[in-house]
């Protein structure tokens, strides 16, 4: 017979998991991991402890990876790449788009992995530009340092909150090793809020960011680039996705969408764009994904709508904002040439 203990914990997880049936079954789990299967064992066995239910999506044994019409039946999908860096279907051409279509839809997407810039872009640095991914949907402007090959053969001993994280996340962890190898430490854009650090001091990547939240208009992205099963004990692994789900669902899209909001003719664009509003247009502005002004226009004739040529722009991911007597309203803009 199992201990009392055992049993004990046996007893509470069901009735945990229980109680979160209804509220939490439109989980996805998209295993891109075929590297060290355990971690992937290790994350499902702790969201089911946590009280989480889900389905998965394991893209070694599918060969390919979900498309846009799976996911969309989901409210949140985590995307798992563990410390995978190698032939990710994450970065799939044709996964590319459907991963976009689940953001420009305003749904929450959760990346996870140590490895998942890595798989795509190499070491680094490198500073994004319009157009890459990660500068338009993740919400990083710069992939800056990777510990242990920037830190001299050391490893991150854990993460600690940023004082900016919104949400109620534990203030620090570490590993269950001493230190973690290759997690990536980048700079955010003005649309993402970090949630944790490298650190503590005097680690000499205390500060790099690994954990942020996209949060442009109609956006509800979350990246991890470190992975959440090598965290220390198993209560703090638990701790951790369950505050991190509940953030990513408190911050959903409803509080970034206006109620006079602003529409568009089609998203994504690829020359001309019309923008409708719910009242006269004073001013039109559009930022690009690093916050920077392109133009700002005052249309010559008033009324509730506008059409905007983008034929000279890059590809990627622009903010378009409208000021009517009632305020501003905004829209994320896809350009895609």
């Amino acid at each position: 017979m199992a201990p009392a203990s055992t049993l004990a914990r046996t007893f509470l997880t069901a009735l945990v998991a229980s109680a979160f049936t209804q509220a939490n079954a439109q989980l996805l789990v998209v295993n891109d991991n075929d590297n060290i299967s355990y971690n992937t064992d290790t994350l499902l066995n702790d969201l089911t402890a946590a009280g989480f239910v889900y389905d998965v999506y394991d893209i070694p044994t599918a060969g390919a990876p979900p498309t846009s019409t799976l996911m969309d039946s989901y409210e949140q999908v985590i995307w798992y790449c563990s410390t995978d860096g190698v032939g990710l279907g994450f970065w799939d051409a044709t996964a590319q788009i459907d991963i976009l279509d689940r953001i420009l839809a305003g749904k929450r997407l959760w990346i996870i992995g140590a490895d998942v810039l890595f798989a795509q872009y190499g070491s680094a640095p490198l500073i994004f530009t319009t157009g890459d991914f990660p500068l338009d949907f993740m919400g990083i402007a710069s992939y800056d340092v990777q510990s242990y090959g920037d830190d001299g053969n050391a490893g991150c001993p854990g993460m600690v909150v940023t004082p900016e994280a919104a949400g109620n996340f534990a203030p620090a962890f570490n590993w269950v090793f001493p230190t973690a190898w290759w997690v990536d430490g980048v700079t955010p854009t003005s649309y993402a809020t970090a949630i944790y650090t490298m650190g503590p001091e005097p680690y000499a990547l205390n500060g790099a960011i690994s954990m942020l939240h996209f949060h442009a208009p109609e956006t509800n992205v979350m990246s991890t680039l470190f992975d959440p099963a090598l965290i220390g004990t198993f209560e703090a692994r638990l701790e951790f996705l369950q505050q991190s789900l509940a953030y990513a669902g408190s911050t959903g899209v409803a509080e970034h969408v206006p109620s006079f909001g602003l529409r568009l003719s089609q998203n994504p664009v690829l020359d001309r764009v019309e923008l409708r509003s719910a009242e006269i247009i004073r001013v039109i502005t559009l930022t690009d994904a690093r916050g920077v002004a392109v133009w700002r226009l005052v249309p010559e004739a008033s009324g509730r709508s506008a059409m905007l040529d983008l034929a000279a722009l890059a590809s990627g991911t622009y903010l378009a904002t409208v000021t009517d007597p009632r305020g501003q309203h905004s829209s994320v803009v896809l350009v895609k040439q």
